[in-house]
């Protein structure tokens, strides 16, 4: 469905004005050069679509903009002969496929670096020294020009609701701790529910709409998870009769005034550091509980505090790594795309081969246009085969959907200030879907693109969306061909090392909870283990989505996977449900003992692909308790375990669909 929250409008904004503010002034000015800042501007703006509202978007532009800029230089040079365009595109080709190693946001913002040596470098009719260089400073100019945008048309980023949803919690919260008497007909405890239930469920619309995972999204939903806990402790000292402290209700409006922007980071980090060396006292039992209460707000507020000043963690006193180990630290990724059995690493060496071939493709298709054809191949070829076809497909269909409509609409422009409005709003509508939809986007970039490049090169036939039909349908073959053929990686084949990954993780989880029903409780380990197979269970989901589009697969091993993952997803949920019910269930149940032993046992002889232990042995200790009501509930709940392990033995190891 078409969710217009999810549109880009921010970054739409600001793409349209790094590149129609240079194209208005070359024509105000009469200086045509200045185009090339447009498109310099309009290229990086697309690569820093995968922004999350982190700290390193600058860096990332910084970098684009410079290595387009030599990209580009280069591009002039070597468009003076085959061999060195091709020679050049290898190397462009090996440089900007390795930048995915620092990331998805690093790997998005390779392409316009690629761009700018095939697009805009090697269509060049000069190809003199001076000429590269300029054309490598305007590119470079272009990106300054984003950059300058990008920090200064924010407006808040996509998850500046979730910080203020965020703040409107602690106020709710510092009046529910003020509060001696309720006055009106909403009570403060429920005001402070409803601003925690809305900002949670702000935050997961908002996450739903973003492209990728965001730090500044994290670190406000983290504030409202420490509020429900500070609600839970203050709700806790107010049944004993008491009120936090005012040290604390100073602390929780900060934290608002923090969140709404009104408060200094330094006031921030000073108050953390007093609530930090606030000590407990030695009381008699009662009073003590309501000590041992405060010391657990104030050292979540501590952490709100911090995370709210953008520390991730508390000042070190060790000594900073000198320049030499921060630059080994830096190259230590791509050290390691160096062997064969790296992603990275085969990706950039496929994505280099394969735009080196749509550069010879390029030379011989029609002039000036061949460069669509090493340009899609850009877009199209990813890491993983299986990504690779769906691009493709999607590629296809958008440019072709958009070149009929924009073949269609020209003979209705015959001005080009008509046909400047119409590129207007098809880019601003593609940068607005971009994030979501690359189909769609391309859509709109394939109606805009036919009567630009009739401002750009006037006397154009109007057969131009033909050739851009035939030169993406030639660049998507020739990254379809090299992405299943050349050093090809299907993650298909990755299913079953994961599959094994998650029963070793879900296992530890599964003592850990077992465990716990015992009255073995260690919070630490038990976070832990829920975290590790949380992360790999969804690692699997990801990635067995993924290969669905892989062109070969074997349908036994997805048909087992696909069983696998769901049986460890339902065992998941059982364990989590265990845990919550274990505070009032932990005691020396009898018999559960061997059950934890035999069930641990018998997910880790999955694991090493063995059917495991039989069912009966499993279901025989199943523990009796005093409590009827216990007892019935935690049979309940261990059959579904031992059904859950049944699902999901069958999976691994029934024929034909055993893993291998």
């Amino acid at each position: 469905m078409f969710d217009p929250h999810r549109l880009g409008w921010v970054l739409a904004m600001r793409t349209m004005i790094g590149l129609l503010l240079p194209l208005i002034l070359a024509r105000l000015l009469d200086l045509p050069a200045l185009a090339w800042v447009g498109i310099g501007a309009y290229l990086l703006a697309i690569g820093d679509c995968m922004d999350d509202g982190d700290h390193q978007q600058p860096l990332r532009l910084a970098i684009g903009s410079l290595l387009g800029g030599l990209a580009l230089a280069t591009g002039v040079l070597a468009g003076a002969s085959l061999p060195l365009a091709v020679a050049g595109m290898l190397v462009w080709g090996v440089l900007t496929g390795l930048l995915g190693v620092y990331g998805n946001a690093f790997a998005t913002m390779a392409l316009p670096v690629a761009w700018a040596y095939v697009e805009l470098g090697l269509p060049s009719a000069d190809h003199a020294l001076s000429t590269a260089l300029f054309m490598g400073s305007l590119f470079v100019l272009g990106g300054g020009l984003t950059l300058v945008l990008t920090l200064t048309l924010r407006i808040g980023g996509p998850y500046a609701v979730v910080r203020l949803k965020a703040a409107a919690c602690y106020r709710a919260l510092t009046t529910y701790c003020a509060a001696d008497e309720e006055t009106g007909p909403i009570s403060s405890e429920t005001r402070v529910r409803a601003a925690i239930a809305d900002a949670r469920r702000t935050a997961a619309e908002i996450r739903g709409r973003a492209p990728g995972s965001s730090r500044v999204g994290q670190q406000s939903l983290v504030l409202v998870e420490i509020a429900d806990r500070l609600f839970s402790l203050a709700g806790a000292l107010r049944e004993d009769g008491c009120l936090p402290p005012s040290r604390f209700r100073q602390a929780t409006t900060a934290l608002a005034a923090a969140l709404e922007g009104r408060y200094a980071k330094e006031s921030l980090r000073a108050l953390a550091s007093e609530i930090a060396h606030t000590r407990a006292r030695s009381l008699p039992v009662q009073a003590a509980i309501s000590a041992e209460i405060e010391r657990r707000m104030g050292r979540a507020l501590y952490h709100a505090l911090l995370i709210a000043a953008g520390d991730e963690a508390p000042p070190s006193s060790l000594a900073q790594p000198a320049p030499l180990a921060r630059l080994s630290q830096l190259f230590a990724p791509l050290v390691g795309c160096l062997g064969r059995d790296s992603v990275v690493g085969r990706h950039a060496l496929r994505f280099a081969v394969v735009c080196a071939a749509a550069v010879v493709v390029f030379w011989a298709f029609p002039k000036p246009f061949g460069y669509w054809v090493p340009l899609t191949a850009t877009v199209v070829l990813k890491p993983y085969a299986g990504t690779t076809l769906a691009r493709a497909v999607q590629r296809i269909a958008g440019t072709t959907a958009g070149i009929l409509v924009g073949m269609t609409l020209m003979p209705l422009l015959p001005s080009p200030a008509l046909q400047l409005a119409l590129v207007s709003v098809a880019f601003f509508c593609m940068m607005a879907v971009l994030p979501f939809n690359y189909s769609l986007a391309i859509f709109f970039l394939s109606v805009g693109l036919i009567p630009f490049e009739h401002i750009l090169t006037p006397g154009l036939k109007q057969d131009l969306g033909l050739l851009r039909l035939a030169a993406t349908a030639i660049g998507a073959l020739l990254a379809l061909v090299g992405g299943h053929l050349l050093w090809p990686t299907f993650e298909s084949r990755t299913l079953p090392t994961l599959v094994r990954a998650s029963l070793v993780s879900v296992g530890a989880y599964a003592d850990q909870v077992l465990g716990a029903l015992e009255g073995n409780r260690e919070l630490a380990a038990v976070a832990e283990a829920r975290r590790r197979a949380g992360s790999d269970t969804t690692d699997l989901q990801s990635v067995l989505q993924r290969t669905l589009a892989e062109v070969g697969s074997k349908p036994g091993l997805m048909v087992a996977s696909l069983r696998a993952s769901t049986a460890l997803q339902r065992l998941m949920r059982t364990l989590n449900a265990l845990m919550n019910a274990a505070p009032a269930l932990a005691q020396p149940w009898s018999g559960l003992k061997h059950f934890r032993t035999a069930f641990v046992a018998a997910l880790s002889e999955l694991a090493a692909v063995q059917p495991g232990l039989p069912v009966s042995v499993l279901r025989a200790p199943i523990p009796a308790s005093m409590d009827p009501d216990n007892a019935v509930y935690l049979d309940c709940m261990l059959e579904r375990l031992i059904f859950e392990f049944e699902m999901l033995r069958d999976a691994l190891c029934e024929k034909p669909h055993t893993l291998p």
